[in-house]
């Protein structure tokens, strides 16, 4: 096997990875806490409705 060949694939691979690892550690810091925000949000609203059925004296199924 011809070293030069070797060497390229392995840094094929090799950037191919250390970028997916780089653009997914940004997203996590970047969005994590937004998505995180958006469902409590979310349940806070949904925690609202239930709240407001019961006074009303509707049953949950």
């Amino acid at each position: 096997m011809n070293i030069d060949v070797f060497i390229l694939f392995f840094n094929a691979t090799f950037v191919t990875i250390l970028s997916c690892v780089i653009v997914l550690g940004i997203l996590r810091k970047q969005y994590l806490p937004v998505i995180k925000e958006e469902e409590k949000k979310q349940r806070d609203t949904s925690g609202i409705s239930e709240q407001e059925s019961e006074v009303k004296g509707e049953d949950k199924a």
